[in-house]
């Protein structure tokens, strides 16, 4: 019995992780927002000041948001090494999708 329930306690620990990791909402509010703006639309005052571009309506193709949130572009931060591949990937679709 003893051995079942360490048993389940240990992988619980090892799927936890993965559970609260945050999804493409929650990385944009977290490394994006203030910047961009909490809704995307730069009409915040850091959005003005750096002037940066509505996302909600952009025009870019996916592959091209994800490189530049990969790479960086004028002013902004490149994230490549500071966030994983999926979430880049998880942030370009985000983006692509108008902040859906």
């Amino acid at each position: 019995m003893m051995r079942k329930i360490v048993a389940v306690t240990l992988s619980s620990l090892l799927v936890a992780p993965a559970a609260l990791a945050a999804g493409p909402a929650e990385t944009f509010q977290a490394k994006c927002a203030a910047c961009h703006g909490k809704d995307g639309k730069g009409q915040s005052d850091m959005a003005k000041k750096l002037g940066v571009k509505d996302l909600t309506s952009t025009k870019l193709p996916q592959a091209e948001i994800q490189k530049v949130i990969t790479d960086g572009k004028g002013k902004m931060t490149p994230w490549k090494g500071k966030l994983s591949d999926a979430e880049i990937a998880g942030l370009a679709k985000f983006v692509a999708g108008g902040l859906k």
